[in-house]
């Protein structure tokens, strides 16, 4: 199994096609708004022509309204490992890499009631409680990720203590994991002209077509991109300052993946900015493990 990994923006997607292709292999993807049917622009999915050169798995399997977390997502994900000879996972969601190859700990199951509850209090407080009560939490989860804050709430409530003091299994399927990295500034670059290319490629206009058919509240619309163009939308804000919120946001995301990259054990880290040095690197690691 082959995990390509690394910060939004910075080219996992090319590579693990390139893997796929030198390798006979099949993509999985781990990214948490690519599962979602009809949100292709904003989480950058994979165009259908690229995924008729290779097998492409878990892209579109969810409806916006659909609740899905983790602990699903690995439920999902690990009967299909079964089935692939050569998988090639990738996305930027960690959280749910690590339930996938690690799984998850024995944590409180969900409770609607305290949810509902939670869900009356604005999203700056959420985070503001969390913080005092989990601060290890409170730095690793955005202010705006309120699944998450509210999950993390939500165990603390239940079971007593915070979210970050469950004890994880320590067995972790066998994986080769390799990591992309570029340079801040460049890979800023690469960020602001991404959200450039999503919102001239039709950004607001994909949005508005699924705020007809789903509620502003499904949990995909609080995605980077998809928040500041429902804003746009709703007239709360114009084209502009959303482009300038997407790109702040995103270069937020991107430093925080590379900070729970940078946690995780036995990862190669390639440098981005020579793509087909990178390939090359990442097929030897690949085939020094096979």
């Amino acid at each position: 199994m082959i995990v390509v990994a690394g910060p939004t923006g910075v080219g996992k997607s090319e590579l693990a096609l390139r893997l796929a292709e030198a390798t006979r292999g099949e993509i999985v993807n781990f990214d948490s708004i690519q599962l979602y049917r009809g949100f292709d622009i904003g989480s950058a999915k994979p165009s259908p022509e690229v995924r008729a050169r290779v097998a492409h798995h878990l892209f579109d399997v969810l409806d916006a309204a659909d609740e899905f977390n983790a602990a699903e997502y690995a439920r999902l994900a690990r009967p299909l490992l079964d089935k692939i000879e050569r998988p090639i996972l990738v996305g930027g969601t960690f959280f749910y890499l690590r339930a996938l190859l690690a799984g998850l700990p024995e944590m409180p199951a969900r409770d609607e009631r305290i949810r509902s509850r939670l869900r009356k209090i604005s999203p700056q407080r959420l985070h503001r409680w969390l913080t005092k009560v989990d601060p290890k939490s409170g730095r690793t989860i955005a202010p705006t990720d309120r699944h998450r804050v509210e999950r993390a709430l939500e165990v603390w409530i239940i079971g007593g203590q915070p979210i970050s003091n469950w004890e994880r299994p320590s067995v972790e399927l066998p994986a080769v994991k390799i990591a992309l990295n570029l340079e801040r500034s460049k890979l800023n670059e690469l960020i602001d002209a991404r959200v450039e290319r999503m919102y001239r490629d039709g950004l607001v206009e994909e949005t508005r077509a699924l705020l007809s058919r789903y509620p502003g509240s499904a949990r995909p619309f609080s995605a980077i991109g998809y928040k500041e163009a429902a804003a746009v939308i709703a007239g709360q804000i114009t084209l502009e300052q959303a482009m300038a919120e997407t790109r702040r946001r995103t270069r937020a995301y991107a430093k925080r993946q590379l900070t729970w990259l940078r946690a995780e054990r036995n990862v190669h880290w390639l440098d981005a900015a020579d793509r087909d040095r990178a390939y090359a690197k990442a097929i030897q690691f690949v085939e020094g493990e096979s």
